[in-house]
């Protein structure tokens, strides 16, 4: 099984949102969960650097699409400047294993330092979900450490 690690483009708006659609049902446990319809023109911003930040993809021989990854950048005062977040990272379960998540992971890395940016971060998972230790552990081989926890409030 081969597979490369790319930039995103327009043509793979439909495979993109289907990857992260299913990256969120895993996330929340419920089936049949739909994005919200802003999430199209989120990707084609991205896709289009209207916002700073980068999809990437991991495609088969056959166009694909196995694995994809969202990075956001932050720009912030007590880091005196930009870092990047990592906001989803989704491998199709036949590939998990394979080392596509890590090649995802580097190709992360190279958008970072090509974009002159020096810190990446990601947000996981409450711990109550079901492969937490998997999840924490992948991040750990790959050279992420503790960042202390993450809470969030929706603003209405």
């Amino acid at each position: 099984m081969d597979w490369k690690v790319r930039t995103a483009n327009m043509n793979d708006e439909a495979q993109v949102l289907e990857a992260i659609r299913l990256f969120v049902e895993e996330l929340s446990g419920k089936p049949d969960n739909k994005l919200p319809e802003n999430a199209k023109n989120v990707f084609r911003r991205i896709v289009n650097s209207v916002i700073p930040g980068t999809v990437l993809v991991a495609e088969t021989e056959d166009n694909e699409i196995i694995g994809c990854a969202t990075v956001s950048i932050q720009e912030v005062i007590y880091k005196g400047g930009a870092y990047a977040l990592l906001q989803e990272l989704w491998v199709h379960p036949s590939y998990r294993s394979l080392s596509v998540g890590n090649s995802l992971i580097s190709a992360v890395e190279n958008y970072c330092r090509d974009s002159a940016i020096k810190r990446l971060e990601v947000c996981l998972p409450d711990k109550s979900f079901h492969t937490f230790d998997k999840t924490y552990n992948f991040y750990q081989r790959n050279r992420f450490f503790d960042n202390g926890p993450y809470m969030a409030k929706k603003v209405e």
